[in-house]
């Protein structure tokens, strides 16, 4: 039997310059993983860090993955493609998500025997500051109840970025967005190839550990998740 198939789970942090933060993502997921007893390995999906975030990585004992395509789902892509596990998990490495409940989301995906398996935020303790009040009350909700309409999926946290899949059929949905519209065109693709779908709530969600500003360009991003979800309803 070879690695790949004795391997239960890899874990995906993308990154991007997340030096503050990014140790201790990948220290509470390995821990987690050590006390529940699952063999595991972490990958970071590097998009071309200019701080100490790659020696972090090396010195962590994660695998990293050179991304040159920028954008978020660039970076999450890449890190799934070179994953070896049966499962793979992803969430960001700012510090916003609790990493340690990666192996309660591996077990319930195994016991309801989803392909996909999100952790929705908005029943979540949320930290003050870690969500903008049009995301959490107007944009997310809007996003979902579109996915709801048009594919059918009971989600309702469709820009949650804590989630965990099924390696072996990730590939055949076809996904290609770079940008953060990947996190609603998986849930599309994946409702169009009959995936089955679960969702639980995330026990907290943190105001993240960043000293700069987010990524996430909160009108050009709903736009496109937008246009996504549109498009792939027409498809």
């Amino acid at each position: 039997m070879s690695r790949t198939q004795k391997l239960p789970l890899s874990i995906v942090f993308p990154c991007l310059n997340e030096a503050r933060t990014l140790a201790g993502c990948i220290r509470r997921a390995r821990e987690a993983c050590v006390r529940a007893g699952i063999e595991m390995e972490i990958i970071v999906a590097d998009n071309g860090s200019s701080d100490e975030s790659v020696q972090i990585a090396q010195a962590e004992s994660a695998r990293v993955v050179p991304v040159r395509r920028r954008g978020y789902g660039a970076a999450v892509h890449a890190g799934i493609e070179a994953a070896e596990g049966q499962w793979v998990g992803f969430c960001d490495s700012d510090g916003s998500y609790p990493e340690e409940f990666f192996p309660y989301m591996l077990e319930l995906a195994q016991k309801e025997d989803a392909d996909l398996l999100l952790a929705n935020r908005l029943q979540a303790r949320i930290e003050p500051g870690a969500m903008p009040f049009l995301n959490r009350y107007v944009g997310t909700p809007v996003l979902s109840a579109m996915i709801r309409l048009l594919f059918s999926v009971p989600v309702y946290d469709c820009n949650s970025g804590m989630r965990i899949l099924k390696r072996r059929k990730y590939r055949a949905l076809g996904l290609h967005n770079p940008g953060m519209a990947y996190a609603s065109e998986m849930l599309c693709l994946a409702a169009r190839r009959g995936w089955k779908y679960a969702e639980c709530p995330l026990p907290v969600f943190r105001k993240d550990g960043r000293l700069r500003p987010s990524h996430l360009r909160r009108w050009r991003d709903g736009w496109n998740h937008f246009w996504m979800i549109w498009r792939s309803s027409r498809r």
